[in-house]
């Protein structure tokens, strides 16, 4: 069973003070989606790359687990007025072609401050299906492995990286798997204002 609540592990400061890169020449989709997050992204972690595995399996289910409806369309409504207009991609793609992130950024010059559509739009997740926690375990098999085989290696020297990242997973097993967040890192470098939406979405939002 996944939690919806914020738990935070042994190891995971660490990790997400550890910024990572991408070597060589990517093998198949798997490690092409880990080399464009490194290549899109600044101050990418382990822990950035979590969160983007999970959110590709798994959705934004743990956030009706959380709100009710009425929370939900006020916690929108809320980040969306925050935001500052600006440039760059309205949407980004999650691996496996389920969901896709809608940056609130993009959005907010597009669309102005129109959370009920925003809303309208997140509520068609409530309709797809859910990802399995098996589907999620596979992917961090992978990512284990492509540490593990130097795909991807922190840009400093950590010779204890593997071990550290092997050891986090342990305990991360056993509380579940609950979801992460972003790396301090990662926010002061790019636009992490964001809402996981279902594909079906970008017909909507694109001539």
């Amino acid at each position: 069973m996944f939690h919806s609540e914020r738990v935070e592990m042994r190891g995971e400061r660490l990790l997400s003070s550890i910024e990572l890169c991408f070597v060589g020449s990517a093998e198949d989709t798997f490690e092409s989606a880990l080399k464009e997050q490194m290549k899109i992204h600044e101050g990418v972690t382990l822990v950035d790359l979590l969160k983007f595995l999970y959110q590709s399996a798994l959705g934004p289910f743990h956030l009706f687990e959380m709100m009710d409806e009425a929370r939900l369309k006020e916690w929108i409504r809320k980040n969306l007025e925050g935001v500052k207009p600006s440039d760059g991609p309205l949407m980004e793609k999650l691996y496996g072609g389920e969901w896709v992130r809608l940056n609130f950024g993009p959005y907010k010059k597009k669309f102005g401050n129109d959370y009920q559509r925003m809303c309208e739009l997140f509520g068609e997740a409530k309709n797809m299906k859910h990802g399995r926690p098996s589907d999620y375990k596979s992917l961090l098999k992978k990512l284990l492995r492509a540490l593990s085989t130097g795909k991807i290696r922190p840009k400093t020297d950590e010779p204890k990286m593997l071990l550290l990242f092997q050891s986090f997973l342990k305990e991360y097993e056993r509380k579940d798997y609950p979801p992460v967040h972003h790396s301090e890192k990662y926010m002061r470098k790019n636009a992490s204002d964001y809402l996981v939406m279902p594909c079906t979405i970008v017909n909507k939002l694109t001539p």
